[in-house]
């Protein structure tokens, strides 16, 4: 998704989405954008699946642990 940055107050990004709301960012995630400049932000799912894996591994080993109990 492709946001415009419609202009910077103090601390905060303002910036229009694709169906022309606007949102609200803190400066940290772009500080050196512009007004005019375009934020790309993408979604990458492979860390929630490691998140996921490591989730169901903790689980089955604290199963494994009731079990022996």
């Amino acid at each position: 998704m492709r946001l415009i940055i419609d202009r910077i107050e103090e601390d905060i990004i303002v910036a229009e989405l694709p169906n022309m709301k606007t949102v609200n960012l803190p400066i940290a995630v772009a500080p050196d954008a512009k007004e005019g400049d375009y934020l790309q932000i993408s979604l990458i799912r492979k860390e929630k699946r490691k998140r996921s894996k490591l989730a169901q591994e903790i689980a089955d080993l604290e199963a494994e642990l009731r079990e022996k109990d």
